[in-house]
């Protein structure tokens, strides 16, 4: 789930994302993924959770904050809470209810994602437990 999206960051300001400030974190929360769906226009498939847990709108609301404030540019558009299940899909009618998947979200972690020719590669840069 992507809390805040960058885009291309220069390595020298690589060192102020791994160290996010203590207002950033908020405690740990389980998180149910019981919707799913497909969006026509690009091909994603997704599970989401039909109720956003309080601290996970706190955590990406202090994550963008923090960033917006040591000058990353950020994606203005609203938070949608959502795992990307697959990609380049043709997207058919999925039964109306799905099994709800309990995730218990204990942390975040920066990725840095490489987009090649075969698909994305991605690698964790830095990972934090929440409180």
């Amino acid at each position: 789930m992507t809390l805040a999206f960058l885009g291309d960051v220069d390595v020298e300001h690589l060192t102020r994302l791994l160290s996010p400030p203590p207002h950033v974190f908020t405690p740990a929360f389980l998180l149910t993924l019981d919707q799913w769906g497909c969006w026509t226009r690009n091909g994603v498939g997704w599970a989401a959770p039909s109720r956003t847990p309080e601290s996970l709108r706190d955590l990406v609301g202090n994550l963008r904050e923090w960033l917006r404030g040591a000058g990353f540019d950020l994606e203005r558009g609203a938070f949608v809470p959502h795992v990307t299940l697959v990609r380049k899909t043709q997207c058919s009618p999925l039964p109306d209810v799905m099994t709800p998947i309990a995730w218990q979200v204990g942390g975040f972690a920066l990725i840095h994602s490489q987009l090649r020719a075969g698909g994305s590669r991605y690698k964790m840069l830095g990972s934090w437990p929440l409180e």
